[in-house]
């Protein structure tokens, strides 16, 4: 009697319609856990006290497209039911900076975009496969994405993460916290901490030339145009951009190997994400801009590789061709961010003193919340004053007589372009010549400290 040899069944698998597949799951060592730990505490402090406008149903959408992708495409492609652990990533990192317009904090089961996040979050995870030199793939997957909806769909259907995401608090100090502790101790493990601080470096340098020259850009947080100082801590310091240098430019698979080729790479990339936001006047431009940087460096990393290879691994740069690339660096920025520097605003003159009506004719002036968040300048006082001007422009605007119960400072938007800075405006309600009236009036700052009226929205 003879026994018939049953082949090995592997420590760990799983049986699928009768056959055996290997299962393989990450161990507690792998660093892309680390990460995953470190994103999800992100979107919880965003869920939580950041008032980040994306639902948990849009990550949830974004995370399981990468995965059933990731797990159906390992499944036939190797045999082997592999935890997504990358995939998982992939869908994570595209949640955590793709929005969709109209979406509200706290509509935690909105499903409003729902097949972009799964486009994008395909779009991603696909490039893995389909893009490849040798045995790599060339993208960073989420970068691409991101890259490939945010220019097909513009600014209208998508926008990244804002840069500013709110005044200093102890819950932007805790998030802070994690990004800048969890990317240390991850970029150390990969040893690119060298790699993150060419590219800080490098990134801080070319943003503060620009702001030197006068760079200025619109945002939907600020009031007015973000211009010197403000427009480089924006960017130099803003936690969406570490987020990006501490968990998106270093992917191992698609960064070079070797302490300086990673600081060379680094340093790429914050130079040509500079070059690429400096014509930029809007964020959503600088946004996409930055991350196109990435994409830009990817693409030409096989290049730059194989003619290193073909030099031996080698290739010696004097220090005057050093010099001159700084200098050309410069000049580009200089010559690219043109078009972002303002001529300058043409204020219309303030007509005669602020008109001062009698007290009753001007009521207590509220200040919405909204208002308050990005313009903390505009004070109980200052919102006082702002009343008087309104009363007093349509009182030089002909002999209606108004009298007003209610006024309030507001954030005036305009829907069709989200990403456009908002206006300073006013609601009001009570009588003209009798007859009830409100409307919103969108105002216009003039030459000190005043306010006109530029235009009237019906309420």
């Amino acid at each position: 009697m003879t026994t018939q040899a049953l082949a090995p069944v592997p420590a760990r698998s799983v049986r699928i319609a009768g056959r055996q597949y290997p299962l393989v799951v990450p161990t507690l060592r792998d660093p892309r856990l680390h990460l995953a730990a470190v994103i999800i505490s992100l979107q919880v402090l965003g869920q939580t006290v950041l008032g980040f406008e994306l639902s948990i149903a849009q990550i949830a959408v974004s995370i399981l497209t990468c995965a059933a992708l990731e797990v159906g495409l390992t499944l036939w492609r190797r045999r082997v039911l592999m935890w997504p652990a990358s995939a998982l990533l992939t869908g994570n990192g595209v949640a955590f900076i793709l929005r969709v317009p109209g979406t509200v904090h706290g509509d935690w089961w909105s499903l409003r975009g729902a097949g972009i996040f799964a486009g994008a979050a395909a779009i991603s995870l696909l490039s893995k496969y389909v893009i490849r030199v040798g045995d790599r793939h060339v993208f960073n997957p989420s970068n691409f994405g991101l890259v490939v909806v945010f220019g097909l769909l513009g600014t209208r259907l998508v926008n990244p993460q804002d840069l500013w995401w709110g005044p200093m608090s102890p819950g932007l100090v805790l998030t802070l916290a994690v990004i800048v502790t969890g990317g240390l101790v991850i970029v150390s493990r990969l040893r690119m901490l060298g790699l993150v601080v060419a590219f800080w470096f490098t990134f801080a340098a070319c943003t503060g030339l620009l702001a030197l020259s006068g760079h200025c850009m619109t945002a939907r947080w600020h009031v007015g145009q973000v211009c010197g100082g403000s427009f480089w801590s924006v960017l130099a310091l803003s936690p969406e951009i570490l987020v990006f240098m501490f968990f998106m430019i270093t992917d191992p698979k698609t960064t070079p190997t070797g302490k300086l080729a990673r600081a060379v790479y680094g340093a790429s990339v914050g130079f040509v994400a500079a070059l690429l936001l400096a014509p930029a006047r809007t964020e959503f431009s600088t946004k996409v801009g930055v991350l196109a940087g990435l994409a830009v460096v990817c693409a030409a990393r096989p290049l730059v590789e194989r003619l290193v290879a073909t030099r031996g691994g080698r290739i010696r740069v004097p220090a005057f061709a050093v010099l001159v690339a700084v200098v050309v660096g410069g000049g580009l920025l200089f010559v690219a961010g043109v078009r972002a520097r303002p001529a300058g605003a043409v204020s219309r003159p303030v007509a005669g003193e602020r008109f001062v009506a009698p007290a009753a004719a001007i009521p207590q002036v509220a200040i919405d919340p909204g208002v308050q968040r990005i313009a903390a300048s505009i004070t109980q006082q200052a919102a006082q004053a702002m009343g008087q001007d309104v009363v007093g422009d349509l009182a030089a605007k002909g002999p209606a007589a108004y009298v007003f119960d209610r006024m309030t400072v507001v954030l005036v938007r305009n829907p069709l372009r989200p990403q456009d800075a908002p206006r300073i405006g006013m609601t009001v309600h009570g009588t003209k010549n009798g007859a009830p009236y409100g409307a919103t009036l969108v105002l216009d700052p003039l030459p000190g400290g005043h306010y006109a009226i530029a235009s009237e929205l019906a309420s």
